[in-house]
């Protein structure tokens, strides 16, 4: 950023040129050279040798703009500068401030290095007195580190906390009018990175008009400008992919091919020093060439790449920058190579030389820990599946490049749990994750393709609910950490996840999501996976369960196949794929189950109807509740004769050909864990309508138990705990006082089923008594009947509404505390199974239970009617404590009773009058008031 009467790049140009010509020296590096060896001929501890160290210290900045990389000596100045320099405090403060602000001009300074500088920085602030002016300064400078080091190092967090701390000091008498436009402009560019990591394109459309704003009055050498125009082309490209995303219609944003020429971005760098050239070159370079690629213009990318050619001129192979911009140059020939307009005599050369740079690249990255390594890699795949797609069918060299396609895809996927893993909070973990399941259902189907079946298995499950993952394998930590010798690193771990917020406390008004850690920040834990990333524990951190394990779990918990429905996009058509507990994986084409389907984009569109009373805040919502709005506002509610057709296409399209095709025990039903990808994971294929030729049965949990897991991954860690061989219980029943048919339910069900155990209610059913019961128990069960929350652009996504407060599944996940033993949690609420980070990601209240340590956990997909739900979560508990059945089974026999007739449907003894009366009302063929409930765990 300009300051004082620096603002053009030529105006920095001669700054460093005035530095050089000072020391009779014809680049930085040289200067820098005769700097130090000058000071290490000076006698040592002397005042003068501390002095002089604070001297050189202090022209880093501008050596680091004519190029200079890191030089290795910080340390050994900055110990001088303590030791021997003078004591002033204000004087060593800011001497230690500019070396460690030089590491932003430092694009190639690794994450240690930028660490120990924040270190420095915040050492330096806390000598100084509370009204010091520097201290803004010193603000900026960290704020500005931290942005660095969230790019380069992965950890949104510190993103996040650098610009609400750069929004706080926008207005800052530190900065002239100039400068606090050029703030304002770099803090939308940043918000629009936010936004489009959120998906909110409204947020999106807000900082682009600012950016806009920004440019358009600064002149058109000035030094931060180009950095702006990039920021601006990637906001817009970003802008434009979000909206074909939503509408399949892809429209650029903005003027075509930015503000400028390539020709006008090279002529305005080469006015600037070298060590700013490079930077300005790459963004442009990256920024111009999504926008083509967005526009299918391969003249466009390869101008851009041009760019990108230019700046590696410039830079070292062991500069991270120089890691961007093959990645860039990379991914640039390959999409050439894609694209219609590229001539057919060109392709195979772009590809060629696109994964030249990209195996160049993912060499030198060394492995997922790198923060585009996952990236990297999974272009790198896609270029070897293209070229084996070239070659003749069954030729040696196509088989040798889909080989390679799917072991670089695979490898590339773990990549994604160690970036899921380095995220704090729930909201980051989520976001970083969001492409995994996208990528992994592409890198399935070239296995399915290839017919390598056990790889498919392990590809969708590599990018299904990381989040669940990281929160699982966060409890361990400490004792993976123990087990190495790195006591002090555990202990902190420790502190961390028990300074996590407190259950039923919401984050501050106003607070950017996610902006407060929750629990180990990303420093922490990048720590951390260091620490573990080159011991056997890194097995532990990255596993995807292999068949055999898979099998083993399904043995464990009595359960005769997992299946893994993978909808078909525009190329291809839909998939089960399923995983028996004998015999070798099966695939079963599925035509019809599509994301196209008109069935399941009708129902994901309409709006919620009129259902009758349900357990939301308010009732229930009316027809002009938007698709896009509350989540618990949504299937429940909606449209009855859309879920109705709904139901009717899943038994046609999957249900009726996956059970014909899966195998069974004799004279058993089958038992069957569905893991659903993507929006399949909106319908409830329990109760998928079979056609009238199977065996004359309405629906399909009347043929088979189905229960649904989020992975193997999970599943297998929820099959490895024990029965606890106690029962204790905990009902709470409405609350908050408006749930009347919840309270009754509750009370039913505590007086006939659980009367050793505890009833709350009103007043006493808050978060801290419940949280406190889950701590004691030894064997529990919970059931909660209460109002249900779950949407999406907060902190806390998704809660449940207790007296006082509310429990969230971030109180479960984020924190340290584990419920071991605990049984079984029966969520009688609205959209306690309903994922808010996206359907792949299957984060709700329902599988936080199960992270949290519940075997079994039974949830809704909709807003539920109060008076069904009451009924049937009695005789849920009928079939538990009267009939012995397991969860899975009570809640199918509950739901079958549900589907009795009238005229034979009974009420068993003992079932309450107030229940009893409702009976007569009850419409089994209303799939509202039943099939929304779902069975997760043993």
């Amino acid at each position: 950023m300009g300051a004082g009467g620096l603002v053009s790049g030529a105006d920095v140009a001669r700054l460093v040129s005035l530095v050089l010509d000072r020391l009779g020296c014809d680049t930085a590096a040289s200067a820098y050279d005769r700097l130090y060896r000058d000071w290490c001929a000076l006698p040592e501890g002397t005042p003068l040798r501390g002095f002089r160290a604070g001297q050189i210290l202090s022209v880093l900045p501008v050596l680091r703009l004519g190029g200079l990389q890191t030089t290795g000596d910080e340390a050994e100045l900055l110990h001088a500068v303590r030791a021997q320099g003078p004591a002033d405090p204000r004087w060593q403060a800011n001497v230690a401030v500019l070396a460690s602000t030089s590491g932003v001009l430092d694009f190639g300074q690794d994450v240690s290095e930028m660490e120990a500088a924040m270190a420095r920085i915040e050492e330096a602030r806390a000598v100084l007195p509370e009204d010091a002016p520097e201290r803004e300064a010193f603000d900026v400078a960290h704020a500005a580190l931290r942005v660095h080091l969230s790019q380069r190092g992965g950890g949104e967090d510190e993103m996040d906390s650098a610009v609400a701390d750069l929004e706080r000091l926008r207005d800052s008498p530190m900065f002239s009018a100039e400068q606090r436009a050029v703030v304002q402009g770099q803090i939308a560019v940043f918000r629009s990175h936010q936004a489009a990591r959120a998906e909110d394109e409204e947020s999106l459309v807000n900082e682009i008009r600012v950016i806009e704003g920004v440019v358009a009055h600064l002149a058109t050498d000035h030094m931060d400008r180009p950095t702006l125009e990039s920021g601006l082309e990637n906001a817009r490209g970003n802008l434009a992919y979000l909206r074909a995303r939503r509408t399949g219609r892809f429209e650029p944003v903005g003027e075509r091919g930015g503000a400028r020429t390539a020709e006008d971005v090279r002529s305005n760098a080469a006015a600037m020093p070298s060590g700013v050239r490079a930077t300005v070159l790459i963004e442009a370079g990256v920024s111009r060439g999504g926008q083509a690629f967005l526009r299918r213009d391969p003249a466009g990318i390869l101008d851009a790449a041009t760019l990108l050619e230019d700046a590696l001129e410039l830079l070292e192979p062991d500069d991270e920058q120089w890691l961007r911009c093959t990645c860039m140059l990379g991914v640039a020939h390959c999409s050439v190579a894609g694209l219609a307009g590229t001539p057919l005599q060109d392709r195979p050369r772009h590809l060629d030389q696109g994964i030249s740079w990209l195996k160049h690249t993912l060499r030198l990255m060394g492995g997922p820990e790198h923060p585009l390594w996952g990236g990297t890699g999974h272009s790198l795949a896609r270029a070897y599946r293209t070229r084996g797609d070239a070659e003749a069918v069954g030729t040696r060299a196509a088989r040798l490049n889909h080989e390679e396609a799917r072991r670089l895809g695979l490898e590339a996927l773990r990549a994604a749990s160690w970036d899921v893993l380095l995220q704090s909070g729930t909201v980051h973990a989520a976001e970083v994750g969001g492409l995994a399941a996208e990528r992994a259902v592409d890198v399935a189907r070239w296995c399915v393709a290839d017919g390598a079946y056990e790889d498919a298995v392990r590809a969708l499950d590599s990018g299904r609910g990381l989040v669940l993952h990281a929160a699982t394998v966060a409890t361990g930590v400490p004792d993976m950490l123990t087990a190495l010798g790195q006591e002090e690193l555990a202990g902190e771990w420790r502190q961390a996840g028990e300074s996590a917020p407190e259950a039923g406390t919401l984050p501050e008004a106003g607070t950017l999501p996610g902006a407060r850690p929750a629990g180990p920040s990303s420093r922490l834990r990048r720590r951390v996976l260091q620490a573990l990333a080159a011991t056997p524990q890194r097995r532990r951190l990255l596993h995807v369960p292999s068949v055999d394990e898979i099998r083993q779990a399904l043995r464990a918990l009595g359960r005769d196949a997992v299946v893994y429905l993978v909808p078909g996009d525009e190329e291809g058509i839909g998939t089960a794929l399923a995983v028996p507990v004998e015999g070798e994986v099966l695939p079963v084409p599925l035509p019809e189950l599509t994301y196209q389907a008109a069935e399941l984009r009708a129902y994901l569109e309409v709006g919620a109807a009129d259902s009758g009373p349900a357990r939301l805040p308010g009732g229930p919502p009316g027809p002009s509740v938007p698709a896009s709005g509350n989540a618990s506002a949504g299937p429940a509610g909606r449209d009855r004769a859309s879920l109705d057709r709904l139901s009717e296409w899943a038994g046609r399209a999957v249900m009726e050909p996956l059970l014909k095709a899966v195998p069974r025990k004799p004279g058993l039903v089958p038992s069957l864990v569905l893991v659903p990808m993507a929006e399949a994971g909106v319908v409830p294929w329990h109760a998928a309508r079979l056609p009238a030729t199977f065996g004359g049965r309405r629906y399909a949990c009347e043929v088979a138990e189905v229960s649904y897991l989020p992975s193997a991954r999970l599943m297998c860690e929820v099959a490895s705990r024990p029965p606890a061989g106690t029962r204790e219980s905990l009902v709470v029943g409405d609350p908050t006082g408006e749930l009347f048919h919840a309270g009754v339910e509750a009370k039913a069900i505590h007086r006939t089923f659980h009367r050793d155990g505890t009833l709350l209610a009103a007043g006493t059913g808050t978060p801290a008594a419940v949280t406190a019961w889950l701590g004691r128990q030894r064997g529990g069960m919970l059931h909660l009947a209460c109002h249900g929350v779950a949407e999406q652009g907060r902190r806390r996504t998704a809660y449940l509404q207790l007296s006082g407060g509310d429990l969230s599944a971030e109180d479960l996940t984020e924190g340290s505390a584990r419920y071991h033993h605990l049984e079984l949690v029966v969520l009688a609420a609205c959209s306690s199974n309903v994922s808010v980070h996206g359907h792949d990601e299957a984060y709700g209240l329902s599988t936080a239970f199960l992270v949290a340590g519940a075997r079994s956990v039974l949830g809704s997909l909709w807003p539920v009617p109060d008076e069904a739900t009451s009924l049937l979560m009695y005789m849920t508990h009928h079939y538990l404590v009267r009939e012995g059945l397991s969860p899975g089974q009570a809640l199918r026999q509950a739901q079958l009773w549900m589907l009795r007739d009238r005229r034979t449907r009974r009420a068993p003894d003992g079932m309450p009058p107030e229940l009893v009366a409702r009976l007569p009302d009850l419409d089994g063929r209303d799939l509202t008031g039943w099939a929304g409930f779902t069975h997760l765990g043993w």
